[in-house]
C-alpha cells in the first residue's frame, strides 16, 4: 500500500477529481505468502496442483443469501477462481493469488459481500489433504486485503478532499511538521559537528500561501448549477501557474493553500502570489456563466519566522485575515500583524464583557415630523419630534471611537447575537415607557435588526414579551430593516415580519435606493415607512441628479401609501427642499446628533418649548 505522504505531490498536480481507490495497490510477495502458508501448515510443494473448480458447489453457492446480499455478484472473483489452472509452479501460484485478490477488490469496491467471497473459495478445491488449509488461506488473504483497503480508505478520507481530490488541511499540517522537523534535525547535526558544518546541506526553507476566493453569498446563490464546478475551475486555473516545487491544498469551503518546498528566497513568495493573482484577471471557464474572482492572499515563509507547523499555518491565516479586513490583495506576514491581532482579540473580549456587564448604551437621534396643519385657532405646530432612532454606543475611555458596526460584528461573530437582541429590545421598550410615563413625551422608537435576527422565529415572541413587560403600545416600536436583509431568505423573513406587524409594530425600510430595489417588494412587503439613504439626501441642494432621485422616491412611496423619512439632513437649504417635496419626516444633524437618553429628554423639552414659542 502506498504511503500517503509519498503520493501527495502527484495528487496535488491533478486538475480533475481523484477517484478514492485509484492509488491503492496490493502486491503479495512470495516471502510473505510463504510465511502465511507456513502458519496454515502448508508447504510450497503442497499447492502446485491438482486444482478443480467444483461447479456443483458453485450452483449451490449462488442460491445462498450472502451471494445476493451485495450490489455485485462477484463476477471478477468468480472468473478468477473458475479459470484457475489445474497445475501451477510456485511463481505462477504467487501471481495467480495476486490476480485473485485484485479481482476480489474490484468486486468489493462495487459493493460485493465479504461473506459471499468466503463461501466462493469453497468452489476451488485442491485435490489433496491440504484442501481445507488452502481454502482457509484464501479466506485469510481476502480478509487481509479487505482490511488494508478499508484502512487506506479511512486514511485517504482523513487526508484528502473527496470532491476535488486535493490534499486537505490535515495533510498540509502533517507535511509542514515533517519538513520543519527535518530542518530542525539538520540544524542540530550542524551544531553537533561544527568541523564538518561547511559540508552539510543548508536548511530548506518553506513558503505557505493561503488563498481566500472572496465569494460572497450573493454571488454564490447566482452561480446555481455552476457552483459545483467552481472550485474545480479555480483549481485548474491555479495549477496551470504552479511549478513542481508547489503543492496545492483544499483547506476550506472557499479557501486553498499552496506549499512551496523548497522556497529559494523571500521574494519568491510574493512573486508566486502575484502570479496567481494575475491568473484570476480573466473569467473562469464555467458553463453558462462568466465569473471573475478577486481573491485575497496571505503568505508566510520560514525566512520570516521559525516556528512549528501549527503556528506557521495560524500566522498565514492572520496575514490572510489582514488582507481581507484591509481589502488588500496580498499580505506577507510580519510581527506587526500578530500585534494587531492581539489588540483585536483583546478588543473582542472587551466588547463581549461590556455586553455581559451591561456597559453598552443606547443613544437616540430625533426624527422630526413636518406638519403644516393648525391644531387650534392660535397655535400652529409645524415641526414635532414624534420618533427617534435607537443607535448602539459604547462609552468606554480605554476603547474610544469604536464604531457600532464593529461592536455588532464582534457580538454576532462570537455567538452573542440573541443575547444582544434581547438586551436591545428590552432597553428600547424601557426607554419608550419612561418617555411616556415619566417625561410625558409620546415618542416611538426605531430599532435596527439584522438579517440573522429576522430569520429567528422567536423574534416576534421576544418583542411581545418586552412590550407586555413595559406596558407600552406596540405602535411605539418601529422595526427597521434593509433591502439586503430581506434578500437572505425572503420567504422566511416575510413570515417573521407578518407576525411582528400583527403585534402592532411598524416596519421601516432603511437605506432605500442603495440595495437591490424592487417595486414589487415595496408593494408586497408590510412596509410602513421608507427611509431615503443619506447619500442621496445630503447634497440635494447642489446636485440636480440627487434631487431628482429623492423626489421620485418620495412620489413612489406616497403613491403606495408609505411614509417617508429623509436621512442625512444637515442644513436649512436641504430641509426646505424636502418640505417642498412634501417629505413628512426628517432625520439628521440639522435637528440633532445621536445623544444619550438623558440628553435626549432635555433636547425634547427644549425643542417642544421652541416650537410653542
Amino acid at each position: 500500500m502506498p504511503n500517503l505522504t509519498d503520493i501527495t505531490l502527484q495528487l496535488a498536480h491533478q486538475s480533475n477529481s481523484t477517484t478514492l481507490y485509484q492509488d491503492f495497490e496490493i502486491q503479495l510477495d512470495s516471502n510473505l505468502l510463504l510465511q502465511l502458508m507456513t502458519s496454515y501448515n502448508i508447504k510450497a510443494s503442497d499447492v502446485t496442483g491438482d486444482y478443480v473448480f467444483n461447479s456443483l458447489v458453485y450452483e449451490q453457492f449462488v442460491k445462498t443469501e450472502p451471494y445476493n446480499a451485495g450490489n455485485s455478484v462477484l463476477k471478477n472473483t468468480t472468473l478468477a477462481i473458475s479459470s484457475w489452472p489445474q497445475k501451477l509452479s510456485w511463481s505462477q501460484l504467487n501471481q495467480r493469488i495476486n490476480n485473485f485478490l485484485l479481482a476480489w477488490l474490484n468486486d468489493y469496491k462495487l459493493g460485493a459481500n465479504l461473506d459471499a467471497a468466503f463461501l466462493l473459495t469453497r468452489c476451488l478445491e485442491l485435490k489433496s489433504s491440504k484442501n481445507v488449509q488452502f481454502q482457509s488461506l484464501l479466506n485469510h488473504l481476502i480478509a487481509r486485503v479487505t482490511n488494508q483497503l478499508e484502512q487506506y480508505k479511512f486514511s485517504y478520507v482523513q487526508n484528502f478532499d473527496l470532491e476535488t481530490g486535493l490534499p486537505n488541511q490535515h495533510l498540509l499540517l502533517s507535511l509542514l511538521n515533517l519538513s520543519l522537523s527535518n530542518n530542525q534535525s539538520l540544524n542540530n547535526n550542524q551544531q553537533n559537528d561544527l568541523s564538518k558544518s561547511a559540508h552539510l546541506p543548508e536548511s530548506v526553507h518553506l513558503g505557505l500561501i493561503l488563498i481566500n476566493l472572496n465569494i460572497n453569498h450573493g454571488e454564490a446563490s447566482q452561480l446555481n448549477s455552476a457552483s459545483s464546478n467552481l472550485m474545480l475551475a479555480v483549481i485548474h486555473t491555479i495549477q496551470q501557474h504552479l511549478n513542481d516545487d508547489a503543492t496545492l491544498f483544499h483547506v476550506g469551503a472557499i479557501d486553498l493553500a499552496v506549499l512551496i518546498n523548497p522556497l529559494k528566497s523571500p521574494t519568491q513568495l510574493n512573486l508566486i502570489a502575484t502570479k496567481l493573482l494575475h491568473a484570476f484577471e480573466t473569467s473562469l471557464p464555467l458553463e453558462k456563466i462568466t465569473l471573475i474572482l478577486n481573491p485575497h492572499f496571505g503568505a508566510i515563509s520560514t525566512f520570516n519566522i521559525q516556528t512549528n507547523a501549527i503556528f506557521l499555518y495560524e500566522y498565514a491565516k492572520l496575514a490572510l485575515n489582514q488582507a481581507i479586513v484591509k481589502n488588500e490583495k496580498i499580505k506577507i506576514y510580519d510581527q506587526n500583524i500578530s500585534s494587531s491581532f492581539m489588540s483585536s482579540q483583546l478588543l473582542d473580549e472587551a466588547i463581549i464583557e461590556a455586553l455581559q456587564q451591561n456597559e453598552l448604551s443606547l443613544f437616540l437621534q430625533p426624527i422630526v415630523t413636518i406638519n403644516d396643519k393648525s391644531i387650534s385657532d392660535k397655535v400652529s405646530i409645524t415641526e414635532q419630534c414624534t420618533s427617534a432612532e435607537v443607535l448602539l454606543r459604547w462609552p468606554n475611555q480605554e476603547w474610544q471611537s469604536i464604531s457600532p458596526a464593529r461592536l455588532l460584528d464582534v457580538i454576532y461573530k462570537k455567538g452573542f447575537g440573541k443575547v444582544f437582541i434581547r438586551w436591545l429590545i428590552n432597553n428600547a421598550c424601557q426607554h419608550c415607557a419612561e418617555l411616556a410615563a415619566i417625561h410625558q413625551h409620546n415618542v416611538s422608537l426605531t430599532i435596527n435588526l439584522s438579517s440573522s435576527d429576522l430569520l429567528d422565529s422567536d423574534l416576534p415572541e421576544l418583542l411581545s414579551q418586552s412590550i407586555s413587560l413595559w406596558n407600552i403600545s406596540a405602535s411605539g416600536l418601529t422595526i427597521e430593516i434593509t433591502e439586503n436583509d430581506i434578500l437572505v431568505d425572503e420567504v422566511k423573513v416575510l413570515q417573521v415580519l407578518d407576525q411582528i406587524v400583527q403585534l402592532g409594530c411598524k416596519i421601516a425600510l432603511d437605506d432605500f435606493g442603495t440595495g437591490y430595489s424592487s417595486m414589487a417588494r415595496l408593494r408586497n412587503m408590510p412596509i410602513d415607512i421608507v427611509k431615503i439613504d443619506q447619500s442621496f439626501v445630503r447634497n440635494i441642494s447642489n446636485s440636480t441628479q440627487d434631487k431628482a432621485i429623492v423626489k421620485s422616491i418620495i412620489k413612489l412611496a406616497h403613491s403606495l401609501g408609505k411614509e417617508v423619512i429623509a436621512e442625512g439632513v444637515e442644513d436649512l437649504a436641504c430641509l426646505n427642499i424636502l418640505k417642498e417635496m412634501n417629505c413628512e419626516k426628517i432625520q439628521g444633524y440639522y435637528y440633532g446628533k445621536p445623544m444619550s437618553f438623558e440628553v435626549f429628554v432635555i433636547w425634547l423639552d427644549a425643542f417642544k418649548t421652541q416650537q410653542l414659542t
